[in-house]
């Protein structure tokens, strides 16, 4: 790089060529930035991306605690309940782990839609879709409870990767913006949902139980409900398990496999990936398919495994929630398990907050904060790489014109 100099980012750079004496310690491993010029030791950019995501963090929590006092609440009665809500309290913190399942899943497939280039951000809808595909199946088809259960699920992954499939080959054939036709997508589903459940020759629940006939379907047999698991006091349906085994999965194949190189290729730069041969239609439409699949098998789960009732807004800010989960983990797969077990807790917490006098809607004003708070030290490294390369491109062309 020419015009690098010792008090550059990465340091001097090896003349071309030059060959390091033997005695002498391996050079440190670089790390580049993305940008032009920008070139440092990957061990400094950790440290940095750390110190500022500790910072924030902690500044997150600090205005959560104003925003609690200045409504009149304690801050520490505030933690204490959403703990006690969430973990502390019998059976709390099984119930956070189901309702990490439908967060992970959905994080899960927004990675994959995302490291493809296809920004999946629909699937609130995809949940709804998931959720109808295995209400149909375990309510209306004929066979043993075990099956009905394997084949609602499976039908729910396909109903969410067919609302998805809609904006693929819609992007495909017609290139529209798969971000502007997969919002627009979410807001048809839920009204779907609302026709079906508020129709007596379809899916609207005709017992005496809803007398008021509410547009819901009838409750799920209590046979066709995921099995559930005793973890150390705790209940939580199997569900639980697969979605561990599921991210684990995906994170495998997103590192070590073709499939996974070929979607980081597309996603980086689409032109290069059609010169190798990748087929962005076939490689990119099938990552949003996946995607919504995901999002539909989190609907089905949320059904069998928790709601057990059909309704227009079965999705319940899963697929929002989840989006949030992939970009706070950074659309790292590894990540989602345990960014997905935090807006868990807030989501399952924040049933407790009412005895503290404090609106359960300050958990979503939290839950902001802490997304800001995450997405923030990106953004300022984007920055000071945009600085750093513009410094080093100016002291380049001095070096040019002295030269």
């Amino acid at each position: 790089m020419t015009g690098a100099g010792p008090d550059s980012p990465g340091g001097a750079l090896p003349a071309a060529g030059a060959q390091p004496d033997a005695g002498s310690p391996p050079p440190p491993v670089r790390q580049d930035s993305g940008l032009v010029g920008a070139v440092e030791p990957a061990s400094r950019r950790l440290a940095l991306q750390t110190g500022l995501f500790a910072v924030f963090f902690a500044g997150a929590v600090v205005i959560s605690g104003g925003l609690v006092a200045s409504v009149g609440g304690s801050p520490t009665e505030v933690l204490d309940a959403l703990l006690d809500g969430s973990l502390r309290s019998p059976g709390a913190w099984g119930r956070t782990l189901v309702e990490m399942v439908p967060l992970a899943l959905v994080g899960l497939g927004v990675v994959v839609a995302f490291r493809a280039g296809y920004y999946n951000i629909g699937t609130e809808g995809q949940v709804a879709m998931g959720a109808l595909g295995a209400a149909v199946v375990v309510l209306k088809a004929p066979g043993p409870a075990w099956m009905l259960i394997g084949l609602g699920l499976a039908a729910s992954a396909a109903a969410g990767g067919f609302w998805a499939g809609l904006a693929a080959v819609a992007h495909a054939r017609r290139r529209v913006d798969v971000l502007i036709s997969t919002l627009l997508l979410t807001f048809v589903a839920p009204n779907i949902i609302l026709f079906v459940v508020a129709r007596d020759y379809l899916l609207l629940d005709t017992t005496e139980a809803n007398t008021r006939r509410a547009s819901q379907s009838e409750r799920l047999p209590d046979s066709t409900h995921l099995p559930d698991l005793e973890l150390f006091g705790n209940t939580v349906h199997i569900g639980v398990l697969a979605a561990v085994l599921i991210v684990a999965a995906v994170a495998f194949l997103l590192a070590r496999s073709v499939w996974g190189l070929k979607l980081r290729m597309l996603g980086r730069n689409s032109q290069t990936a059609r010169r190798a041969g990748v087929r962005p239609g076939v490689v990119g439409g099938g990552a949003l398919v996946i995607s919504g699949a995901a999002a539909g098998l989190a609907g089905g789960m949320f059904l069998t495994g928790a709601a057990f009732r059909l309704q227009n807004l079965i999705a319940n800010d899963f697929g929002w929630h989840g989006l949030l989960v992939a970009l706070v983990a950074r659309l790292n797969p590894v990540g989602v398990l345990p960014v997905a077990f935090f807006f868990a807790s807030l989501r399952t917490g924040s049933g407790f907050l009412t005895a503290t006098g404090i609106s359960r809607t300050v958990t979503d004003v939290v839950q902001a904060l802490f997304v800001v708070a995450a997405l923030l030290p990106a953004a300022v490294m984007v920055i000071r790489d945009r600085r750093v390369a513009r410094r080093l491109a100016l002291r380049s062309a001095a070096d040019a014109e002295v030269g």
